[in-house]
């Protein structure tokens, strides 16, 4: 567990002296960062703004170096609870909504918005089975449903390690296995925590993703190779995917 308990107190590493020695422990205090901005081989990909409290208020995504979307968070009682985006023109034409139990969450509903009548229409309705006695990695099943409300898959998480590697076998709606994906993560800041709200699930940076179907005949995924700054803050990260495609994320923090 000492890997977890470095991240529930981001703010200080603790070094311990020997117990024969009359030193006393020292913490050393490391500034708190947030990710402002991330480029996809040196052109704009994501830019991040954040509210008074130090929350995240919009997310920029861009294509080609334009903005494509643009996500706004609303807040009640200091949990997220809607997610709107906007299209490249600043119309809203998709958002989400989240039910929690306690601090975690339960259910999220999706909608998409018609954009010439305006008429919303509920798209995907997502069902969370949650480990309440887990501070980190505690989302152990999801279930997943369409607008009508008939299931469409479910899956089961188990995780392997205290980073949040996990293993996911996917099952449609029949109860059949259909794949299973294998993520592994390493022990330093995460750069895309702030990317969906389920900010337990994302306490460490992805190192490999490998899915393979049920058969075990085809096996695809990526992996990534990062380099950090003194703190273990990601400062790049190298993308390389089974089919042969590279690139590479530039991470800039303040």
């Amino acid at each position: 567990m000492k890997k977890l308990l470095l991240f529930t107190l981001p703010l200080s590493i603790f070094f311990s002296c020997t117990s024969d020695s009359d030193e006393v422990t020292i913490p050393i205090a490391i500034k708190k960062k947030k990710i402002i901005e991330v480029k996809h081989d040196n052109q704009p990909f994501y830019k991040f703004t954040y509210n008074t409290t130090g929350s995240i208020s919009e997310i920029e995504n861009y294509s080609n170096g334009i903005v494509s979307n643009v996500t706004k968070v609303e807040y009640t009682n200091g949990l997220e609870s809607r997610r709107n985006i906007y299209n490249s023109k600043g119309t809203l034409f998709n958002y989400q909504t989240y039910t929690y139990t306690g601090k975690l969450i339960s259910e999220r509903s999706s909608f998409s918005i018609h954009p010439s009548t305006g008429q919303e229409v509920l798209t995907q309705v997502t069902r969370y089975t949650n480990d309440a006695g887990k501070p980190f990695n505690n989302i152990i099943g999801v279930e997943y449903y369409d607008g009508s409300g008939s299931l469409v898959s479910k899956t089961i998480v188990t995780y392997l390690d205290n980073n949040g590697s996990n293993k996911v076998e996917v099952h449609n709606a029949a109860g059949t296995k259909t794949n299973v994906t294998t993520t592994m993560r390493d022990n330093s800041i995460p750069w895309d925590k702030v990317l969906a709200p389920f900010i337990y699930q994302r306490e460490h940076n992805i190192i490999s993703v490998s899915n393979q179907d049920s058969a075990g005949s085809s096996t695809t995924g990526y992996t990534v190779d990062y380099t950090y700054d003194k703190d273990r803050y990601p400062l790049t990260a190298k993308y390389s995917l089974s089919n042969g495609t590279k690139y590479t994320y530039t991470f800039t923090w303040e």
